[in-house]
């Protein structure tokens, strides 16, 4: 009751505050009583006090009457793990860096090791400092010197060969072809002349009609000539 044990202003660091090791509990003996000395470095403990260390890290402080002072073990003790999570990994200072235009392979579920290789080294140098590894589906791990990790999904990496983004304008402009229509024109065209000049007679272009009225009057005529010719022949 006449005294109130000081607990250390740091605590000590251990692999398990559920499981001290010997040597860990006797650091936190030393601890504690170097916290409970006085400017002189004697201790303001009674003469006599035992301090021990349970395996959670509790603190027991013995007086010579038997009587006893407690200080639980989170507020001696704290674990390693507990340390390094407070502080902030490479990975939580760092924002990935992924590259501007994605990695065009044959297939985005099964990269080659080349394909790997190309996007490793392109994240590499826009990450430096960091390792990176590539799986079968292109997503990339950053493991950065801490050895924290970052992780970027494959879809954000690569792309199939075909599906890029940008615009092909021999695919999607449909030119307008004025050789058919001028053909077609042409072979209506070549076809009414066809048919104009069928009817035609060469040069004079007559039609058919006027041809034929013309040799049947022709031979008339030689028949008539004919008989005309026998009825002098007759005469004379």
């Amino acid at each position: 009751d006449k005294n109130e044990p000081k607990e250390p202003g740091d605590k000590v660091k251990v692999d398990d505050p559920n499981k001290l090791t010997e040597d860990e509990k006797s650091e936190v003996v030393k601890a504690v009583k170097d916290a409970n000395k006085d400017e002189n470095g004697k201790s303001t403990l009674p003469e006599g006090s035992k301090v021990t260390v349970g395996d959670n890290g509790d603190v027991t402080v013995t007086y010579p009457d038997g009587s006893k002072d407690t200080i639980p073990g989170d507020k001696v003790v704290e674990g390693k793990s507990d340390v390094k999570s407070d502080a902030k990994s490479d990975a939580d200072k760092n924002e990935p860096k992924e590259p501007g235009d994605k990695v065009k392979v044959d297939d985005p579920n099964k990269l080659t090791d080349s394909e790997k290789e190309e996007l490793s080294n392109n994240l590499e140098k826009l990450n430096p400092g960091t390792v990176v590894t590539i799986a079968d589906d292109g997503t990339a791990t950053l493991t950065y010197p801490d050895g924290s990790t970052n992780t970027i999904p494959g879809s954000q990496l690569v792309t199939a060969k075909g599906n890029g983004n940008t615009t092909n304008s021999n695919v999607k402009v449909k030119p307008t072809n004025t050789n058919n229509k001028i053909n077609k024109d042409n072979n209506s065209l070549g076809k009414n002349t066809a048919n104009a000049k069928a009817g035609e007679l060469p040069q004079t272009g007559e039609t058919n009609d006027s041809q034929k009225l013309s040799v049947i009057g022709m031979a008339l005529m030689g028949i008539l000539g004919l008989f005309g010719l026998g009825k002098k022949r007759k005469k004379d």
